[in-house]
């Protein structure tokens, strides 16, 4: 078995990324850190969760997230799946692998429970374990002249584009390609990716995808007209949506920008992939019986 193992998945550091204003996972943290230093595996951990836990750099090395993912053969996300998914984003483009660790409620993208480490750390040294790549997109928010006004957005799960206060509704012009297809009047839209089918997409009504499909999904949420559809397309198109109304971006369910009427949203599939870390085969299809409670007999 050892010797058919790829060396080159081998794990030698690991960065460690906490769940913000979560002190109480220290005891988890702590015994994760001992056990990746007893297999001979260095540990850093992320700025902001040394400070949240009152260490220093005597107690524990710490570095900001682009140092760590310059060297780390590994990134653990401790947390849930919200810290999953900004992990995802702040390590865009290293194409480092990241293990989830659920340590909150919502377990769905973390693979790995704390009381499981002990028989994890061994396969991940050895590298025993599969390396699975999820399509994330980017969004580029512009102006009504066509001049983008800020950095690239990219998100894991989804791009939400809601209306800008709880009453109204938003209205948008979407292109294809350039080509209009579709003027929406609507609550929200979700633009999600496969990674992101299982969550707010499927409680507004979107299909199930396979994650290591090449897909993009545009799912529509409470929508003024019975046929407006959720539609699939590949990873070939780019798509923008011209705001009639002033409305509102979420990323991921974490990152809110208030967008102007007349604004225009570019979203494509973005360069890189995120890179996330399996350990059973065909796990996707045991979560989906877990989480949805298939399979039952009644």
């Amino acid at each position: 078995m050892q010797e058919t193992l790829d060396k080159s998945k081998q794990v030698k550091n690991v960065g460690i990324i906490l769940r913000p204003n979560s002190s109480h996972i220290k005891p988890i943290f702590l015994d994760i850190k001992n056990r990746l230093q007893h297999e001979g595996i260095a540990v850093t951990l992320e700025h902001s969760g040394a400070r949240m836990l009152g260490f220093t750099q005597n107690d524990i090395q710490s570095h900001n997230m682009s140092h760590i993912c310059s060297y780390a053969d590994m990134l653990f996300s401790i947390g849930g799946d919200g810290t999953l998914l900004s992990v995802a984003r702040q390590s865009y483009g290293s194409n480092v692998p990241i293990l989830g660790i659920n340590s909150g409620r919502l377990g769905y993208l973390t693979i790995a429970m704390p009381d499981s480490i002990k028989d994890i750390i061994p396969r991940i040294k050895s590298g025993d374990y599969e390396i699975k790549k999820h399509l994330m997109l980017e969004g580029y928010v512009q102006d009504s002249v066509g001049m983008e006004t800020m950095q690239p957005l990219v998100a894991l799960n989804e791009f939400l584009l809601s209306r800008a206060g709880f009453s109204g509704m938003l209205e948008l012009e979407a292109y294809i390609n350039g080509i209009l297809f579709n003027h929406y009047r609507l609550d929200g839209l979700l633009v999600a990716t496969p990674t992101g089918s299982s969550a707010y997409n499927i409680s507004a009504g979107g299909s199930l995808v396979y994650p290591s499909c090449r897909n993009v999904l545009l799912t529509p949420i409470c929508a003024h007209a019975l046929t407006q559809r959720p539609i699939i397309l590949n990873d070939e198109f780019s798509i923008e949506f011209r705001f009639k109304t002033a409305g509102t971006l979420i990323c991921d369910g974490q990152q809110r920008i208030s967008i102007p009427q007349g604004s225009i949203i570019c979203i494509r599939v973005a360069q890189h992939s995120a890179n996330l870390v399996e350990l059973e085969s065909n796990f996707y299809f045991m979560r989906l019986r877990d989480k949805f409670g298939w399979g039952q007999v009644d």
